[in-house]
């Protein structure tokens, strides 16, 4: 995709936008915002990772902001996003505007131990913390296979959520077996936001 600087008939017609959704996503780019606001899947890549790598490697001191309002999704895809943020070189702001649910509150969980990031939330965001879903289909010996990976991947998730927020091991076991919901005020006190809006 061009560089998104000045709004042109050649540039609009390439990027297949209305002129309103073009002003819109123009005026964002401009503003150094990335809105992450859908299900975690591999569009992540195009949606969040590339504009988030684009912004770390110009020029400018300007902070960047990440608004965030996501249902969750996939582990393997929101796991490439927690690496981006936790090794972040500029100044990065996250908002969860609503809601930070699943995967979304994995993603709240990065940042912690990188002095650039701090996150925000409103006094009305939550969020969830839960057990993932896993779906295994084959045969015995591919699902025996993929379940032992999955649970690997469930060690490796815990330990990263417990090294980054004040969640202990005992809560966190906890919140496997149920739907963990975390007020704004919860959500700061167990360190997934900096700050309350």
């Amino acid at each position: 995709m061009k560089d998104i600087e000045i709004c042109d008939s050649e540039l609009l017609v390439s990027t297949g936008l209305d002129p309103c959704s073009y002003q819109y996503f123009n005026n964002l780019w401009n503003h150094r915002t990335v809105i992450f606001n859908s299900m975690v899947d591999a569009t992540i890549v195009e949606s969040v990772i590339v504009p988030l790598k684009r912004f770390e490697e110009d020029d400018s001191d300007e902070p960047v902001n990440l608004i965030l309002n996501t249902d969750g999704g996939s582990i393997n895809d929101g796991l490439v996003v927690c690496n981006i943020i936790d090794s972040y070189k500029k100044k990065l702001n996250i908002y969860v505007l609503g809601y930070a649910y699943s995967m979304g509150s994995i993603i709240l969980c990065s940042g912690n131990k990188n002095p650039n990031v701090t996150k925000y939330c409103y006094k009305f965001s939550t969020g969830l913390i839960h057990g993932g879903s896993k779906y295994l289909w084959g045969t015995s010996s591919t699902v025996k296979d993929t379940y032992l990976f999955q649970s690997k991947v469930d060690d490796m998730v815990r330990d990263y959520i417990i090294a980054n927020t004040n969640i202990t091991l005992e809560e966190y076991e906890d919140s496997e077996r149920r739907e963990w919901y975390l007020t704004a005020d919860e959500m700061k006190e167990k360190g997934l936001v900096d700050v309350i809006l």
